[in-house]
Formats: structure tokens, sequence, C-alpha cells
């Protein structure tokens, strides 16, 4: 089975404590130790993001590991020279926030953009918030260029159309996907809110998660010339789902 889980905003990356969201991941994958590789590129492998990672995602939970492309190895990175391997043996990779832009150029120079998509292919769940939310789909709506406007971003393109996060916390995110649309500059997309999380299995949305009264996701289209916003049912998320 091919599954994706694309967080709007929050995680340990976002939260104080450990979220639902990620007991939910683990739970996930059916093992009682999962194995866990966190790819912090799109912040530049920050040394901030590894610690809240490793604070999480404890070894008396899972399996924990990294794939860094910024820094010399430490404890528990997976070598570069054989990591594609080492990808393939995961139950659950996450990817965090930050630079969707960045992250996708130095993956495709390293050819991590074709071992994500054979890992998919092999059953590793792939996951991700914000910039590692974006990635998976055809287009992101990113803020990545240095005037910090958005704009899309060609990604990997596990998923179809195009996806936008931090949806109920940037309303001029909200201003632009809309007139992309209407400008057909971007396809049909999804917009997730934070604290609200969607999971797809194959290509197809399964179900949309939110630990946050009010958090979920949307359908946003262009429908008889006038852009057009369906919100999802969300189920709210607490603790470890099954």
């Amino acid at each position: 089975m091919q599954r994706i889980v694309a967080i709007g905003g929050g995680g340990f990356l976002m939260e104080d404590n450990r979220s639902p969201i990620d007991d939910y991941l683990l739970a996930l994958t059916s093992k009682t130790s999962p194995r866990v590789c966190f790819l912090p590129t799109p912040s530049g492998d920050s040394e901030e993001h590894l610690e809240k990672f490793y604070a999480a995602y404890t070894s008396e939970r899972c399996t924990p590991s990294h794939l860094s492309f910024f820094r010399k190895a430490r404890p528990r990175a997976l070598p570069l020279e054989t990591y594609s391997d080492q990808l393939f043996a995961q139950d659950l990779i996450f990817v965090g926030g930050g630079n969707t832009r960045s992250a996708l150029a130095v993956w495709r120079e390293w050819g991590l953009d074709r071992a994500l998509a054979r890992a998919w292919e092999r059953g590793v769940v792939l996951a991700g918030m914000s910039a590692g939310a974006l990635c998976w789909f055809e287009v992101g709506v990113s803020d990545s260029f240095a005037d910090g406007t958005y704009r899309p971003v060609d990604a990997l393109g596990l998923l179809p159309g195009a996806c936008a996060a931090h949806y109920n916390a940037m309303p001029e995110q909200r201003t632009l996907l809309h007139h992309a649309i209407r400008a057909r500059e971007v396809p049909d997309s999804i917009a997730i809110d934070e604290a609200a999380a969607v999971v797809f299995v194959g290509r197809d949305v399964e179900r949309v998660l939110s630990w946050h009264s009010g958090s979920t996701a949307y359908r946003v289209f262009l429908g008889d010339g006038t852009v057009r916003e369906e919100a999802y049912d969300s189920e709210p998320l607490s603790g470890v789902a099954n």
C-alpha cells in the first residue's frame, strides 16, 4: 500500500510537546518499533530540527535515524554512499519544514527524488510538514523565494495537483492560490490548515485528520470561472489512531 501524510502545520517541529499526529504516524506503520528516517533538508539540516525529531521519536518508541546532506556524519545518520538502500528499509520517512525550492534542488542533485519515489512504490510511509507536505505534489505553493512571495514550485509529482500549507494562518497565501488557480497557473489544489493532515492512499485522499478545533483541509478548484473551496470533513485526532 502506498501512503503519504501531508501535514499543514504542527507536529514535533511546531508544538512544544509530542503531537497526536506524531503518534498517528508511528501507529500507521503497524510496527512495534518502526524504522523512522527524518529528512531535515528544507531547513538546511537544522540542528534544532534534528534535536526536536530525536526528542519526539525516541528509541523507546521507534528506531530513529536521519539523512543529512549539509552536515558531517553524526550518530544515527544514514551514510550518504548507501542512503538509498537504507531508505528502502524504513517504515516511515518524514520531511521537515523550511525552503521547499532549495530542498528539491538538493534532492535532485543527489538523486533522492528518485529514491523517494521508489520507497513510496515499495510501501514506505511518506510524511512531512509544511515544505514536507508540499514536496509530494506536482506543484507546491511556497514562499521559498528571495522576496518572500508565494509562488508555484515544481515538486516531486507523487500526488496530483498543487498543495498549500499553513492555510488558516497565512491569508496572503489564500489570495495568491486563488489568483493562480483563476489564471490557470496551477492545477486544482489541496490547501491544508495548521493542525490538520491529509492521508493519501495511492494518489487519492483517504481521510483528513485534525487535532485543533476548526482545522481541516480544502479542495480548491476552478468551477464555472470562479475559484471554489470545498472543505473536507475532518476526523478529530487524539492519542494514537488505529
